[in-house]
């Protein structure tokens, strides 16, 4: 059993190693568990995520209000960032309380590393955990919602751009979730994935199988009759959303399209992008619609190959560092690219997350 001495000491060698290996005459971000970017030469679109502050990137937003033709709007939401980055690295002090048994003390270390920012972690024993411990169905101190409950608003908002029912396909894990998918002016059917085939399962979600029973029955009013059969899905439908595991939607998808092919449109849960360590396996929900943030696709294009296994949570904790920041800093408001999506913060009230819903193609790994 590990003392509450040695978990101390263990906190303090590690934030000790860090200092020590902190640069400020570099603009150099270090990755780890494809949760931090690669990236040397910063400009103002990696500035706006709020994930590193340098001094010169105060000399990269003046050169972006002389140098770029802006409208009214786009002047005023880089004057903002301007402010906000003067305010955030004029403190010459941040500090934030943790129990040393908090479950992501470590990571949280590392993003403290990354911020590159004058954060001092208090240790206190008797503090309570202010994070959960599933970062991603559980909200998180400073922001409105969830992360899980954040994607659902997204796909909510999406399934009503078009009419047509909307068919829900979940399994067990996101039974409650599934509840929270609604539309406005559409039907929802839902439906329980509980078969080990899914192409099998597919054809009677879609009502193959009635086609077909239909077929024979009436080939059985003339046997001798040849008569050609195209299998016809569920023409009621117009929209698929499927609350799955990634193994499941790997599957899921395929056998779908055998029956129907692109005669729906496929939106994934945000559950898709988990436990993925290869950004190319999302080639396999090609065509379909994920809640992907700017940050991370734009990661993608610029890095071609990378891991995105941990990535939601590392962008949860990220985003409740930068509260903190935020807050200490005196920031009244702003919009940041994040990496869980579009954080809308405000100093008065709790901060909004809106996830873009981002077609799965090919172009997603391209320039």
């Amino acid at each position: 059993m590990i003392s509450k001495k040695n978990k101390y000491v263990e906190h303090l060698l590690t934030l000790i190693i860090l200092a020590s290996c902190s640069t400020t005459s570099e603009n150099l971000i270090t990755s780890s568990n494809g949760s931090l970017p690669k990236v040397n030469l910063r400009d103002i679109q990696d500035i706006n995520t709020y994930n590193g502050f340098f001094i010169n990137d105060l000399e990269i937003i003046q050169q972006t209000i002389d140098n770029r033709k802006l409208n009214q709007n786009e002047l005023r939401e880089i004057k903002l960032l301007k402010k906000n980055y003067q305010k955030i690295l004029k403190k010459n002090k941040y500090q934030i309380k943790l129990n040393s048994r908090q479950k992501y003390s470590n990571e949280i270390i590392e993003l403290i590393y990354q911020f590159k920012l004058p954060i001092s972690i208090l240790w206190d024993e008797n503090e309570q955990n202010v994070i959960p411990a599933n970062l991603l169905i559980r909200k998180i101190d400073g922001f409105c919602s969830s992360l899980y409950d954040d994607s659902v608003a997204s796909i909510n908002k999406e399934i009503n751009k078009i009419p047509g029912s909307i068919l829900v396909i979940y399994s067990d894990p996101y039974a409650s979730t599934a509840k929270k998918i609604q539309s406005a002016n559409s039907k929802v059917f839902t439906v329980n994935y509980d078969s080990s085939n899914f192409q099998e399962f597919a054809g009677k979600i879609l009502g193959i199988n009635l086609s077909e029973n239909r077929f024979k029955k009436i080939s059985n009013l003339n046997p001798n009759q040849v008569m050609n059969f195209n299998p016809r899905s569920r023409s009621d439908i117009t929209q698929i959303v499927m609350l799955l595991n990634p193994q499941e939607f790997k599957a899921m998808i395929p056998a779908l399209r055998y029956h129907s092919g692109n005669k729906f449109k496929y939106i994934n849960f945000i559950s898709s992008l988990e436990s993925l360590n290869n950004s190319l396996q999302l080639l396999d929900y090609e065509d379909s619609h994920s809640p992907i943030s700017v940050y991370l696709s734009s990661r993608i294009q610029n890095e071609g190959t990378i891991s995105i296994e941990n990535f939601l949570e590392y962008g949860v904790l990220s985003d409740w560092l930068l509260d903190k920041v935020l807050k200490q800093a005196g920031v009244q408001s702003a919009t940041i690219n994040g990496a869980t999506g579009y954080i809308y913060y405000s100093s008065n009230a709790c901060n909004r997350r809106e996830i873009p819903l981002q077609k799965i193609t090919s172009n997603l790994f391209s320039t």
